[in-house]
């Protein structure tokens, strides 16, 4: 059969897009121009997106750290560590394993619940326009 399009092959991308949307207006954050405002009045924009989009990330996944030492811990990486999971920075040299200090934790996905996408609906459509009448 032919490939779907993009749009359809993507589907569940755009609808978890339209729910950061709906939920924490993402993609209206994203894309203001923030160096006009104040940092204080990003600061007061961000907590808004961060509880919605916080709301969106919760509800329909399940996330866990990649490693369970807090950052800043020294880690040892041993041979044959999945460079998927697991990124080397800084002065990388020799064979594993390495020992090095956790900068970043990561994150994998262990559940996804998404809703299923109706083939009624454009995922195109991340967020229709809003007109109100007088």
């Amino acid at each position: 059969p032919p490939a779907p399009p993009p749009e359809r092959e993507h589907a569940s991308a755009l609808s978890l897009l339209a729910m950061l949307q709906r939920e924490g207006r993402f993609v209206d954050f994203l894309q203001e121009n923030v160096a006009a405002f104040s940092d204080a009045e990003v600061g007061a924009a961000a907590r808004i997106v961060h509880e919605g989009c916080r709301k969106v990330v919760n509800q329909y996944l399940t996330l866990q750290p990649v490693l369970p030492q807090s950052e800043g811990d020294r880690v040892t990486v041993p041979a044959g560590f999945d460079a998927q999971r697991t990124r080397l920075t800084g002065n990388v040299a020799g064979q594993p394993p390495h020992n090095g200090t956790l900068r970043h934790h990561g994150w994998v996905t262990t559940e996804v619940k998404f809703p299923s996408v109706s083939p009624a609906m454009d995922p195109r459509v991340l967020a229709p326009a809003e007109v109100e009448l007088a």
